[in-house]
């Protein structure tokens, strides 16, 4: 139900930012910047962990209100503890470390993703556009780099729906600025054993527009 809200709420965005009058500003760019991201629970080293993301977006906006689109590409790394996997294979009978003695040791797993932001741009402070809506993020691939994981390519969601809330700031010279919260709405946990696991980033950007 909650995802359908969601989805719900990226279809009206575009309507809500087209229903006021007045000439509309077309922004059309590129951005790239750092994210620092986690995954919720006990399996997972707490703190967030540092990466690069970058992509395009397009805005269009009228007066106060707009919306944004973007498509970007973005890295993760999270630190899983294999103690904590080991206890949820005993529980569950699964398989989720390839060598029970790697129980001891924790494991860094890299994730690649394209993420596809559907935003409303509320331009209430002059050069600064509060941003929020729903953003949809596909795993591209997953890296077990300390070889702990039985299935890496398996072992997370292949997808995620998010919730983002940030500012975006219009520089001099076509340049702007941000920073956002991303909030996961669904379990990335794609074994369904022990706890469920949601994302969470804070992104910093900085990025040229062409129009």
């Amino acid at each position: 139900m909650k995802k359908i809200r969601v989805l719900a709420l990226a279809v009206c965005l575009p309507v809500l930012a087209m229903a006021q009058p007045g000439p509309l500003d077309v922004k059309l760019g590129l951005k790239a910047g750092v994210n620092f991201s986690k995954l919720n629970g006990s399996t997972w080293e707490g703190g967030y962990k540092a990466g690069l993301h970058g992509g395009a977006f397009l805005s269009a906006n009228v007066k106060k209100l707009g919306g944004q689109i973007e498509a970007y590409y973005s890295q993760s790394s999270y630190t899983a503890s294999g103690s904590e996997l080991h206890k949820a294979a005993l529980n569950s009978g699964k398989v989720l470390l390839k060598n029970v003695a790697d129980s001891a040791k924790n494991g860094s797993i890299a994730v690649n993703y394209i993420n596809v932001p559907l935003l409303l741009n509320l331009n209430i402070f002059g050069n600064a556009t509060i941003q929020l809506g729903p953003q949809y993020t596909g795993v591209l691939s997953v890296k077990d780099k300390d070889n702990l994981l039985a299935d890496a390519g398996s072992f997370l969601s292949t997808s995620d729906v998010s919730g983002v809330v940030g500012i975006w700031l219009n520089l001099p010279k076509k340049l702007n600025a941000g920073v956002r919260y991303t909030f996961g709405l669904s379990d990335m946990n794609f074994s369904s054993v022990g706890e469920t696991w949601k994302n969470r980033n804070i992104q910093v950007h900085i990025g040229f527009s062409f129009l």
